[in-house]
């Protein structure tokens, strides 16, 4: 495989698992490998919808074992793009 599409995967990777330091050091190696500001933006509209999914998803699975616990879940009022308590 080559570079840019190892690191292309690990930025996606990173930001759909919320690692600020893999994404700090991946952003830096995209520069490397000669991704660009436009290509780093798709990346991470991508993983923010695979997220996304996966959070209705967890939801869904909640709401139909515990009942309306689901419905109920809240942010955690962490500012946005912050971490979670």
């Amino acid at each position: 495989m080559e570079p840019k599409t190892e690191v292309m995967i690990a930025l996606g990777v990173a930001i759909g698992v919320n690692c600020i330091p893999c994404f700090d050091h991946l952003y830096g190696r995209s520069k490397e490998v000669g991704l660009d500001e436009e290509e780093i933006k798709r990346i991470f509209q991508i993983a923010e919808k695979v997220k996304g999914g996966a959070a209705l998803f967890i939801k869904k699975a909640v709401s139909d074992v515990a009942g309306n616990m689901g419905e109920k879940m809240e942010t955690c009022g962490c500012p946005e793009g912050g971490g979670c308590m």
